[in-house]
């Protein structure tokens, strides 16, 4: 195995957070970046686990002693524009670049390919499969929709309680309803700035759900019962994201699910990932 090379990891999923774990374990270096401080701590907390267990009784440290700088790996996060990482990866010199981003992180992973392209770096793109879910003869149990906006405007037409399961960082589309701060019931990260985008959009109290999921079927319906919600917005986040989970709860509940199109990607698996890393790096 050759290991004068280094890989630059945008991770902002499950998949990610594994890959980095798995290149720590494997003894490849870099660097991994997440968008939001939040999603680095889970990064760091994860390399800093595997090195714990590797090293288990050699220095007398649990995980959360361990420095960043002990891991092979430096781990950043923030937003990026596309000239800002390429002055990243120019600095870093990375000979591969994986994007394990959202698959709904459509800029994102746009601005990655082209920063690659124009630093010359192989590039592969980690996307979790798509839910296996029929979209034909769609009914009243269940809505698709290509964009948010669509989404928006059909609840528009409709009367109840709606569970928003997307996050903050679309949130404000929900403003356009009328009663949005009596009828949407948004579930977003348990962090600062999530919290305090919903309260600047209007939302207080119970209309303010701090969770990290993914969350069970059971979670899912205990939610909709709670503040009775008719309709429930999401992603298809696939298995990895409790896709199929908000689909049985919704189900369970007798609500809607109001389903945002996955955009339109290339990509391979977790594990066709691994295979095309051990064969950049020269693994039998």
């Amino acid at each position: 195995m050759r290991r004068d090379k280094k890989i630059a990891l945008f991770a902002g999923t499950t998949e990610g957070r594994l890959l980095a774990g798995w290149l720590y374990e494997m003894g490849i270096r870099g660097f991994v970046w997440a968008a939001t401080e939040y999603g680095g701590e889970l990064l760091l907390q994860e390399l800093k686990d595997k090195h714990w267990k590797k090293n288990r009784g050699g220095s007398g440290q649990g995980p959360d002693s361990l420095r960043d700088g002990t891991l092979g790996f430096q781990v950043g996060w923030g937003r990026l524009d596309r000239d800002e990482m390429e002055n990243m990866l120019a600095a870093q010199k990375p000979s591969l670049v994986i994007d394990a981003t959202h698959p709904y992180a459509v800029l994102v992973s746009a601005n990655i390919r082209e920063a690659c392209r124009a630093q010359g770096i192989e590039m592969i793109r980690c996307l979790r499969e798509a839910s296996k879910v029929e979209k034909d003869g769609e009914g009243p149990e269940m809505m698709y929709f290509s964009h948010m906006e669509e989404a928006v405007s059909w609840l528009s037409t409709v009367r109840g309680n709606v569970l928003v399961t997307t996050g903050s960082k679309e949130l404000h589309s929900f403003t356009g309803l009328r009663d949005y701060r009596r009828r949407i019931y948004a579930r977003v990260l348990p962090v600062e700035d999530s919290i305090r985008l919903c309260r600047e959009l209007g939302l207080e109290g119970q209309h303010i759900i701090g969770m990290q999921g993914p969350f069970s079927t059971e979670m899912n319906l205990a939610l909709l019962k709670e503040y009775n919600c008719r309709y429930l917005v999401t992603k298809d986040g696939g298995n990895a994201g409790g896709f199929g989970e908000k689909l049985q709860a919704a189900a369970l509940a007798g609500a809607t699910a109001v389903v945002i199109l996955r955009p339109e990607d290339r990509g391979i698996s977790l594990e066709e990932v691994k295979n095309k890393v051990k064969e950049w790096m020269g693994c039998e």
